[in-house]
């Protein structure tokens, strides 16, 4: 979400960023026993370290997150140590509660720790504090750093963790709902004369966003305001000691959490110190800004470094390249991801208890671009997003401007389901239904008809089966025959009263009749949500308009009624 927004907003590009290395176990174990790295391999233990039952821990995925954390920290000390100029930002890393011999709240190995251990390996001698202002106190750094005077942990926490006191060890305990104002206060007093006492050469700074307010670990009062501000005195504080920083960020369990520390980003590349609120505007509006802030290159990127391959570099010299990789020869599987991520999808998926989020595509039939996506719930991994899509071509239609086939991306299957939920009267059963749906439908479609609109097509299209999928366009979409979107609106007059879900059951059990006792039957026919000027146009015109306002016309005239339930 970090790198989505600032690269949304043109303030990073691929050569700002480097992905992080896997750290290897030698240089871990500069700062770990062998013994206790051998724990960290048994589920049983990293169950403790992450609060899960044992049956919950998948060892391996587990590990190279937290490794490749730790290399990112370490890549980043080397990168800014010795050039008083370099400010490094970890987007990951702080894990501040390893201790040497032990793990817990969530760290298994110390990032600072062994990215230090590196540094006095590469003969870095200069002092170096420790700037820990994680709401929960730092005690693996303490212990780590307990007999070194060379190396200062300072802090500001609000819960403690160790009474070790190290060497040189600055530590100070706020009281529940602490404020901006006594936050601040407290950091202004006390931090300059730490850093005048030790005068570092490189600082290590774990920008926790647990303090605001609202975290689910966390009792601050913060405002993001108030962290951002926070944030720029340590670094201020850096500079004046011309000392290079390595951020990682630590602690953050709110909504608001990633947020604050985009603020941090923005900050330090363009040094404007402004809280971005996100935009009160529709799905439609906020959806088509993001698709024009996507930079292709994202969408088309076939790894997950940022970096340009040899495949982008020679593809205009060695001929078009090999489109069964990509999605409507257009969207890499990471560009995807890169889309789902910056739409919010990931973020609702995530938002309903799911994790580790797996998305595969097949490419390789043109008449069926499949789609899935499974992620993983109380140890078991579910299916919530399957999908075909394709391109498809309708003939030209009578007043369509300038004249010519309408192109359509067109959704052949789409399933979004919750496995893990139950119907309910809140989430009712509808027509063709196993599970309850996710939820996110309406945002899903705005995505699909961004991407139709990129790929400079007509609109995005479906084939409704049944009444209540026909809505899932909401107001922007329309049948393309004019008297089948006439037909509809008589039947949704009729049908209006009831709630959608009511309506979609009488429907499938006939209970929608002509006057004459007849069941009207749902006609399936394509239904499409305008991308281009002139499929716009066409819709708006009278030759749209006259024979939908007929259609209209002619049943109410022959009449729609309820009638009892026909078909169980």
């Amino acid at each position: 979400m970090i790198l989505g927004t600032l690269g949304a907003e043109g303030l990073i590009r691929p050569k700002l960023v480097r992905p992080a290395p896997l750290i290897s176990l030698v240089d871990l174990a500069r700062a770990h026993s062998a013994t206790y790295l051998d724990q960290t391999a048994r589920p049983e233990y990293l169950g403790g370290i992450f609060g899960l039952e044992t049956q919950f821990i998948d060892v391996d995925p587990i590990l190279i997150a937290q490794r490749r954390q730790v290399g990112g920290t370490v890549e980043a000390a080397r990168w800014a140590a010795g050039n008083e100029h370099r400010i490094a930002f970890n987007i990951g890393g702080g894990f501040h509660h390893a201790e040497p011999e032990s793990g817990m709240g969530f760290c298994v190995y110390n990032d600072i720790a062994v990215a230090i251990a590196a540094l006095r390996a590469d003969e870095f001698d200069a002092p170096i504090a420790i700037v820990d202002l994680d709401y929960h106190q730092g005690n693996g750094n303490i212990v780590t750093f307990e007999a070194d005077k060379t190396v200062c942990t300072y802090s500001i926490h609000g819960s403690v963790w160790s009474h070790v006191e190290a060497a040189a060890d600055k530590q100070f305990l706020m009281p529940s709902e602490t404020d901006d104002g006594a936050y601040l206060r407290e950091l202004r007093e006390t931090l300059p004369a730490t850093l005048d006492a030790i005068e570092p050469g490189l600082l290590f700074y774990i920008s926790g966003t647990d303090v605001l307010r609202g975290d689910r670990l966390g009792d601050f009062k913060l405002t993001r305001e108030g962290v951002l501000e926070r944030d720029r005195f340590v670094i201020e504080m850096a500079r004046q000691h011309a000392c290079p920083t390595v951020v990682t960020l630590g602690g953050g369990y709110s909504d608001d959490a990633w947020r604050s520390s985009t603020d941090f980003i923005r900050w330090l590349l363009t040094d404007e110190a402004t809280v971005v609120e996100e935009p009160k505007t529709s799905v439609y509006e906020q959806y088509a800004e993001i698709a024009q802030e996507l930079d292709p290159y994202d969408l088309q990127r076939s790894s997950g470094e940022w970096e340009i391959t040899e495949a982008d570099l020679m593809g205009d010299l060695a001929g078009p390249p090999n489109r069964a990789t990509r999605i409507l020869d257009y969207y890499s599987r990471h560009g995807l991801e890169f889309a789902l991520e910056r739409y919010g999808i990931m973020g609702e998926i995530r938002a309903r208890g799911f994790v580790d989020p797996r998305l595969a595509i097949d490419p390789s039939d043109p008449q069926r671009q499949h789609l899935t996506l499974h992620a993983t719930k109380g140890g078991e991994e579910h299916l919530l997003f399957d999908q075909v899509l394709r391109r498809v071509v309708r003939p030209a239609r009578e007043g369509l401007e300038p004249p010519g086939e309408i192109q359509l991306l067109y959704v052949e299957w789409m399933m979004l389901q919750n496995p893990t939920e139950d119907f309910s009267l809140r989430q009712p059963q509808w027509p063709g239904q196993e599970h309850p749906g996710l939820g996110i439908g309406e945002k899903v479609v705005h995505m699909l008809l961004q991407g139709a609109t990129r790929l400079k097509l007509d609109g995005l299209a479906h084939h409704p089966s049944r009444y209540h999928i026909a809505f899932i366009g909401g107001a922007l979409s329309f049948f393309l025959d004019p008297e089948i979107q006439g037909r509809f609106e008589a039947i949704r007059e009729v049908l209006a009263p009831h709630n959608l879900a009511e309506a979609a059951w009488k429907m499938e059990r006939e209970e929608v009749c002509w006057s004459d006792g007849e069941p009207i039957k749902w006609i399936p026919e394509d239904i499409v949500v305008p991308a281009s000027d002139r499929l716009f146009a066409y819709i708006g015109s009278a030759y749209y308009q006259q024979p939908r306002a007929e259609a209209l016309e002619r049943a109410r005239q022959r009449g729609i009624v309820l009638e009892p339930t026909r078909k169980t």
